[in-house]
């Protein structure tokens, strides 16, 4: 059984992109009374300054209409000394020393379970006052919205630590040992219940993956040309977001291995890239995948129909002609672009070869907010 309670306050530390979408779907379904939000910082001059911030979004306009429809009327408000979003209370931690997790007085205010958003406390096996293990010095557990990152690299993952992915693994969570839980990457989101889908299909006929996400702008890259900061490894990110194809790297091939062990036992060989791209949100994994054996179209795309009819809310099977700009405010971890699959096939000695290219959109901010509250559900025993 599950010790948090879904009337408890929700913590969310970090109020950027995901933060920001968490708190307004938190809110939109107004089963707490209170949000606890913590920034350790002043916003602004004044208390408006965060309303107006939670109140219009550049990418998904505004909060009322956005959540409620042309017609809903206001619901961003203002009363005494504390915001209320669609009735729901607002409480704003910005003491300075809250910028240290273990500091943060989620216990006083009655939250259990922390979503940590801001990206930069990772370790699972740190257990200093400024770590994820800060948090569960007084709320009962912390959801990780990134994948762990285990600075000392020879350290094994702790035993009240997992990563699970919907679609994938969520049975791997147990609730009297885990206290802290990645929820992993957008990408890994929605390229690992496809992965998954090939895996349990084809099995050992499944030689190899490649996958590509192009991926819209996020805020660690720079609007403009910048300085590289010390220590930087990826300075192609202290180029122009505005008007740049970026190359970069992701953490999804491995986040994949790790929710999906049978790719190692299977033998099936994976690799990842990333390009980030001008716009504000939504994003494709292009893969491209080696079988063993003979398919066309219609066999591949009825593997993921299957899947997508089995996990409704984490994959959607689409047959229309999508862009980017089509997926902006989907709920799922997955669009499968089902028009968009091509593959060739070739022999080898008395072997047969298939190459497919596959195609999958999610939205990843919105959707990954999606993939937030999923689990948070099922943590809190709702699913």
């Amino acid at each position: 059984m599950s010790n948090i309670s879904l009337k408890s306050p929700v913590g969310v530390n970090g109020i950027g992109r995901i933060g920001k979408l968490l708190v307004w779907m938190l809110s939109g379904r107004k089963e707490q009374e209170q949000i606890v939000i913590s920034t350790g910082r002043e916003i602004g001059k004044s208390l408006e300054d965060l309303a107006t911030y939670l109140a219009y979004d550049s990418t998904y306009g505004g909060y009322d209409k956005f959540l409620f429809g042309f017609q809903s009327g206001k619901r961003v408000e203002i009363k005494g000394n504390n915001i209320y979003l669609n009735g729901v209370k607002i409480v704003w931690v910005n003491d300075p020393k809250c910028r240290v997790a273990g500091n943060i007085p989620w216990a006083d205010n009655g939250v259990e379970l922390v979503f940590e958003t801001t990206g930069k406390i990772t370790d699972p096996t740190s257990n200093d006052d400024n770590s994820l293990r800060g948090h569960i010095r007084s709320a009962k557990k912390v959801v990780l919205t990134a994948p762990f990152k285990i600075k000392n690299k020879g350290a094994a993952m702790p035993d009240d630590a997992v990563t699970v992915v919907g679609g994938i693994n969520f049975d791997k969570y147990d609730s009297s040992k885990h206290n802290l839980i990645s929820n992993a990457s957008c990408t890994t989101n929605c390229c690992a219940p496809a992965i998954k889908a090939l895996v349990d299909h084809f099995g050992d006929k499944f030689i190899s993956y490649a996958l590509t996400t192009v991926h819209a702008a996020t805020n660690s890259q720079a609007v403009l040309d910048n300085v590289p900061k010390s220590g930087d490894k990826d300075t192609r990110k202290r180029r122009s977001i505005l008007n740049n194809i970026i190359p970069t790297t992701t953490g999804a091939a491995k986040a994949v291995i790790e929710v999906i062990p049978e790719i190692r036992e299977l033998g099936i060989g994976s690799q990842a890239s990333a390009l980030r791209v001008p716009t504000n949100t939504a994003s494709i994994v292009i893969m491209d995948i080696s079988l063993l054996g003979e398919y066309d179209d219609d066999y591949m795309n009825d593997v993921f129909k299957k899947y997508s009819e089995k996990n409704p809310e984490v994959m959607k099977f689409s047959t229309e002609q999508l862009v980017s700009s089509d997926v902006i405010g989907s709920p799922y971890s997955t669009i499968y672009d089902s028009l968009f699959t091509h593959r060739r096939t070739s022999k080898r000695g008395n072997n047969s070869y298939t190459m497919f290219d596959l195609n999958f959109w999610y939205d990843n901010e919105f959707g990954y907010v999606n993939t937030l509250l999923r689990l948070y559900d099922m943590i809190a025993g709702r699913h």
